[in-house]
């Protein structure tokens, strides 16, 4: 945070923590568990619910968004590049939690019918 800070200068409302901030990161954080569970979901009716269909599935999304996200957050200058070593295994294993959460519940049969 005072690094964005300090790039932005003496802008108001950059990197503020307030219920404003916490809807938008609420409201993103649904919406990436919607399209995790989505993506898993088609690949798993296509090749089953197993192991790969969690990683592929994970995988998909962790590059679709955490990957160009960071890669571009540093590449503007706004993120250190040492930090994606940190940020983007453990997003992935965010990811791979997700789906193999996802995978469990799509073997309840609610989701295959």
């Amino acid at each position: 945070m005072p690094r964005v800070k300090s790039f932005f200068g003496n802008q108001y409302g950059i990197a503020e923590m307030d219920l404003g901030v916490f809807s938008i990161w609420g409201f993103w954080d649904t919406l990436l568990t919607a399209v995790l569970i989505f993506i898993f979901w088609l690949y798993a009716k296509s090749f089953g619910n197993n192991n790969k269909s969690v990683l592929v599935s994970s995988t998909l999304v962790w590059v679709s968004v955490f990957v160009i996200f960071w890669v571009a957050t540093a590449n503007m200058g706004l993120s250190n590049w040492k930090i994606l070593l940190i940020t983007l295994p453990l997003s992935l294993l965010e990811m791979i939690v997700g789906a193999w959460i996802a995978s469990k519940l799509y073997a309840t049969n609610r989701w295959s019918s």
